[in-house]
């Protein structure tokens, strides 16, 4: 921090008429770091110069153009201005300027309602994203409507789903380019391309490749030797059968009791079917049954046998046959069923409740609670710590693999038995993928998994770049944390933001983005804000969207803003064509320049200005506020261009100003218009005279030629001059220029340009010797920096000058360092810095001489800051240690000038000044660090 403050008080004393040098241009640096110390831009492996971003600019790199608030036009991503300030003849000319225009056939105009757009050009999307067509079965009056039939639909629907979509009617066509009704039925389809559906989508449609037709997608249309067949036809279909026997064709599926032969009997409605033989009158006699628990017969007298008949089966009530495993242990009413729960929890029988309920550790039956009953009852249980019931293992207490796995939500790791969860997965798992398949919702550490993923629980630098909340991560001091706009060192906008896309830069140091445009007080920070694309418009930063997103009302405002923009006399709005243009904002079209103008029903309109003839207006007035160019013609009926000499023009009312600008007067002797002289002006004051003409004053009745003080002859004149204010000298009886001694009141010098106030007089800026006293001394001669001394003032040429004058001193406080005369006796003195005594910790920056047109390389060597040469300066030092003068060139690997010779001297001379940009940069690097 201290040398952050040494760096910034140094920048700030830096005289101001230190006249800068060129230093090195951005392309001759080769290091990143030097790069961007001076704020150039380093890409793919080059220094290159910084240009002024702008959002859309930035967007354009990235393949995001349009997004909101940019236009490609022209190749270019640019702000959006509006529809109307952009020239396209076709839709997707303007389209892909901006996704909500389309075209008039000339130039973009907004999306809207189908019945508001006037050309065939313009008629294809509504605003809703509906499509329109351009009815002209009336040709005197054509009209755009939104589409209600498949026909209008447009050719770039070329399947039956992107016709369906827009009206469900429809399906594509033959040539799938455009829409056509869709047939009533499947039959009626055309196309293996309209074949998806029938009218009203009830029945899904099937092709025929061999005999090029579409039939209904149903099973009774299917045809197979096995149910599989069917099956594999479509999957609700199975084998149909006859009064006969087996059919070769399909039908849908139905009840398993409907079936009626062995090898139809597979599946049904409800699930599978089951083929059952009973004995009747001697015979097997088989039938089709549903494949469920309750078709088990008496045979199946236990749970085993159950299982083996179905999964899902138990033993029924009466042990005669089976019945659907319960879905709780408690369910059970009988010892032989308590076996296991259809999801296949172990139940056993506790015999002192008579209930069956679930087989662990909560319901141990034993006669103590000891650990060893516990254990012999269930290997996974123990006993609590007061031994009054039984609970399951901890996993640590589990000594073998084999029960470590029975405990269910423990894993076998490193010899030992540790819980399933994600923090104790092995350290060899680097992905979250690996992890994730290790156990449900677990991420990577780098070295293992944890459970939230954050950037915290990172543990090594490749795992620590974006979290499970999609937080960008920093790896800082050997550890991972969320990456924030203050963690991140960058000096634009688009380093910053591709870092971090919350950030922007505040020229130093990357900083969270504004919530609004206007928070922004740096032109390199406006950019974007959390409501949108920022503009820097003259010192401030504003929303733009498009014009209208502007608070401006006048065209010069919204015009620097963009300069697709102009006014309509209360807000910013975009351009259009000057036909289009309300005359309110009649300025600029994008045909050219606009003017207003009157039609023949005399009322005001805006259109192109071609001429100045084009005006019908009747008076110069009218014919100049419209165009600066024009006047109004001799016959008073249109206007015409303004004419290079006075002596043209014919009548009085055009009798006004040349085109370069020279003033007329109407001669009313003569008839005829001549150049204007100051005393055709009727005026009493010089600021009216001036305002009328700058080559006048007044002589308090009317304008007169303005003449250099001493031309004046009579007192009551002698007021302004050419050469600035004048003054009657009395005592010699003439006009002359006033100078500062002239000025009695000191709080008045400033009334007159180069007068300082001394302490009771006014004196005029001048070399240090003219100064007579102290108080005067202290303002800086035109030859240089004063100093006092022996009652006299003298130009300082060096810090020693200024020994007993500490004002002098001090105002080279960036080269001399002044010290106080001491308490206990001695003198003051100004003394040159050296290389240790003006720097301090770890800063070790050049020196800068008395004449500020050349500096002195200073360099750390042995630990202390000392003078040095060139040649002692490292690839770390060269640029920063040269006032941003040398850099450091890797071919050498020497510290080369920016001219390309090397220099090995001490004291480096320029050819003009060069500290203040040097050490400006400088501060904006060390301000990094």
């Amino acid at each position: 921090m201290l040398r952050k403050i040494i760096l910034l008080v140094l920048v700030i004393q830096i005289r101001g008429d230190t006249v800068l040098d060129k230093g090195c241009t951005c392309s001759e640096i080769q290091n990143e770091t030097d790069c961007k110390r001076i704020q150039c831009k380093y890409e793919n492996g080059q220094c290159k110069d910084r240009e002024q971003e702008t959002y859309c600019k930035l967007a354009s790199t990235i393949a995001k153009c349009p997004v909101q608030g940019c236009a490609l036009y022209e190749n270019q991503c640019q702000m959006f201005a509006g529809c109307t300030a952009y020239l396209g003849k076709t839709f997707d000319a303007c389209n892909n300027i901006f996704d909500m225009c389309t075209s008039d056939g000339e130039r973009c105009v907004p999306l809207s309602t189908c019945d508001t757009y006037l050309t065939k050009t313009s008629c294809y999307i509504d605003s809703a994203q509906q499509y329109c067509y351009y009815d002209e079965s009336d040709a005197a009056k054509p009209q755009c409507k939104t589409v209600t039939a498949c026909k209008n639909l447009p050719t770039t629907l070329k399947t039956n789903q992107e016709c369906r979509s827009k009206l469900s009617n429809c399906t594509v066509n033959e040539t799938n380019s455009g829409c056509v009704d869709s047939g009533k039925n499947c039959s009626d389809q055309k196309t293996k391309s309209q074949c998806v559906t029938n009218l009203d989508q009830s029945m899904e449609c099937k092709w025929n490749e061999t005999t090029s037709t579409c039939y209904d997608y149903t099973c009774a249309n299917g045809n197979g030797k096995t149910v599989d067949d069917c099956q594999n036809y479509k999957d609700n279909c199975v084998l149909a059968e006859t009064s006969e026997g087996i059919s070769n064709t399909c039908k849908d599926k139905d009840e398993c009791v409907n079936y009626k032969f062995n090898d139809t009997c597979k599946i049904g409605v409800q699930g599978n079917c089951l083929w059952l033989v009973t004995q009747v009158e001697g015979k097997d006699v088989g039938k089709c049954v549903d494949y469920i628990c309750t078709q088990a017969s008496d045979d199946y007298t236990n749970d085993q046998l159950c299982s083996k008949f179905l999964a899902t089966c138990t033993i029924d009530d009466d042990n005669l046959g089976c019945k659907t495993r319960e879905t709780e242990c408690s369910s059970y009413q009988y010892v032989t069923q308590c076996v296991s729960t259809i999801e296949g929890h172990q139940c056993y029988w506790n015999k002192s409740k008579q209930l069956c309920v679930n087989y662990d550790c909560d319901n141990a039956q034993v006669d103590t609670y000891t650990s060893e009953n516990c254990n012999k009852f269930l290997s996974i249980c123990t006993a609590n710590a007061g031994q009054t019931k039984c609970v399951k293992k901890q996993c640590t207490d589990a000594l073998t693999s084999q029960l470590c796995t029975k405990l269910g939500t423990c894993i076998w790791q490193d010899s030992k038995c540790v819980s399933f969860t994600c923090a104790n997965a092995p350290t060899s798992m680097t992905t979250d993928d690996a992890c994730n398949k290790y156990l449900d919702k677990c991420y990577t550490t780098g070295a293992g998994c944890s459970s939230s993923g954050t950037c915290t629980d990172m543990k090594t630098e490749p795992a620590c770049k974006t979290d499970s909340l999609k937080q960008k991560c920093l790896w800082l001091s050997s550890a991972c944390k969320v990456k924030t706009c203050s963690d991140l060192v960058y000096i634009s906008h688009s380093e910053c933001n591709d870092q971090l896309d919350t950030c922007t830069s505040d020229g130093t140091k990357c900083i969270a983005q504004a919530a609004k445009c206007s928070d922004y007080k740096l032109s390199l920070s406006c950019v974007i804000s959390k409501e949108g694309p920022c503009l820097w418009i003259d010192s401030q930063c504003f929303l733009f969207l498009d014009c209208t997103s502007l608070p401006g009302t006048t065209h010069q405002f919204c015009n620097l803003a963009n300069s697709k923009c102009t006014t309509d006399g209360t807000k910013c709005v975009p351009i259009t064509s000057c036909a289009k243009t309300q005359q309110t904002g009649c300025y600029i079209g994008t045909d050219g320049d606009c003017v207003r103008n009157l039609d023949k029903s005399n009322n005001t309109i805006c259109e192109k200005f071609t001429k100045c003839t084009q005006m019908i207006f009747t008076t110069h007035f009218q014919c100049y506020r419209e165009k600066k160019t024009c006047t109004v013609n001799s016959d008073k009926k249109t206007c015409m261009d303004l004419s290079s000499s006075c002596s043209t023009y014919t009548i009085q009312d055009n009798c006004q100003i040349t085109t370069d600008n020279k003033f007329c007067q109407w001669d009313t002797t003569t008839l005829k218009c001549r150049d204007q002289k100051c005393t055709d002006i009727i005026k009493t004051t010089h600021g009216d005279c001036q305002l009328a003409n700058v080559k006048c004053t007044t002589d308090t009745s009317k304008c007169i030629d303005i003449q250099k003080c001493d031309g004046y002859t009579i007192s009551d004149l002698c007021k302004y001059g050419s050469d600035g204010i004048c003054i009657y000298d009395t005592v010699n009886s003439k006009c002359r220029l006033k100078v500062c001694t002239d000025i009695t009141d000191v709080k008045q010098c400033t009334t007159l340009a180069n007068c300082l106030a001394d302490t009771s007089s006014c004196v005029a800026k001048s070399t240090c010797a003219s100064y007579k006293t102290e108080n005067s001394c202290g303002f800086d001669g035109t030859d240089g920096v004063c100093t006092w001394n022996n009652s006299a003032c003298s130009v300082m040429t060096k810090c020693e000058d200024a020994n007993s004058f500490e004002k002098g001193c001090k105002k080279k406080s960036d080269i001399c360092k002044w010290t106080p005369k001491p308490s206990n006796g001695g003198s003051s003195s100004c003394k040159p810095y050296t290389c240790q005594s003006k720097n301090s910790g770890s800063t070790c920056l050049p020196l800068v001489a008395f004449s500020e047109t050349e500096y002195q390389v200073c360099a750390e060597i042995q630990l202390t800051c000392q003078s040095a040469n060139i040649s002692d300066l490292t690839e770390d030092t060269c640029f920063i240690n040269s006032a941003k003068n040398y850099y450091w060139d890797k071919t050498t690997n020497k510290c080369l000038a920016c001219n390309g010779t090397t220099v090995t001297n001490t004291t480096v001379i320029e050819n003009s000044y060069s500290w203040m940009l040097g050490t400006i940069c400088l501060v904006i690097a060390f301000l990094q660090y």
